[in-house]
């Protein structure tokens, strides 16, 4: 199945193969040379783990070639209010990222949140250094949405990049975010299908 998702994002011209950290050497390798990143998310899926195991957890993928991390959010920490605490731990992961060339995106699991705490955690992303503001990770209640999309852009677009991401079942929707301004729009393996079924040829 791996081996299947790296050829037909090398196909398609995808931005990066997400994996769990576990998949990630082989997936770097399988992509390496390639302008498809190997992507791995640290602190899956509710970012509580301690900040000394995160750090670990993508130093060992960085290691094993991985050039694309995220990071969930500390959401524990995130609703205590302990916002210093939430800035810095991201803060050490873009350095961390930055000594292997490598951006990181921070999750912010936007469906927990109310619409003040999500513009909170947008900036927290951009004082801290990361690159993206990314809005789920599929794993929790929320998904994206054009009203948190919009929300997020209007309030950052200017200095951060911002990717759309949870629960994008459509070709449609993944290019209706793009359209907006989203840097990024994850998707499903049915968007493949939906290119197939519509006669796209790379």
């Amino acid at each position: 199945m791996l081996e299947k998702t790296c050829d037909e994002a090398l196909l398609y011209g995808f931005a990066a193969v997400a994996v769990f950290p576990i998949c990630g050497e082989y997936v770097a390798k399988r992509l390496k040379g390639s302008q498809v990143h190997a992507q791995v998310a640290v602190g899956f899926p509710m970012g509580n783990h301690m900040t000394a195991t995160k750090l670990k957890e993508a130093e060992l993928a960085l290691e094993a070639g991985v050039n694309e991390l995220d990071m969930v959010m500390n959401l524990h920490k995130f609703f205590c209010e302990d916002y210093a605490f939430v800035c810095n731990e991201v803060r050490q992961m873009a350095k961390l990222a930055a000594g292997y060339g490598v951006d990181i995106k921070l999750i912010i699991e936007s469906g927990y949140l109310s619409e003040e705490q999500k513009l909170i955690a947008g900036q927290i992303a951009i004082d801290s250094g990361a690159k993206f503001i990314k809005t789920c990770t599929g794993f929790g209640p929320g998904r994206a949405t054009v009203h948190d999309i919009g929300l997020l852009l209007n309030a950052f677009g200017e200095k951060i990049k911002v990717k759309a991401s949870g629960g994008i079942a459509s070709l449609d929707d993944a290019a209706g975010f793009i359209a907006m301004g989203a840097s990024r729009s994850a998707g499903r393996h049915n968007i493949i299908e939906q290119l197939e079924k519509m006669g796209y040829k790379p």
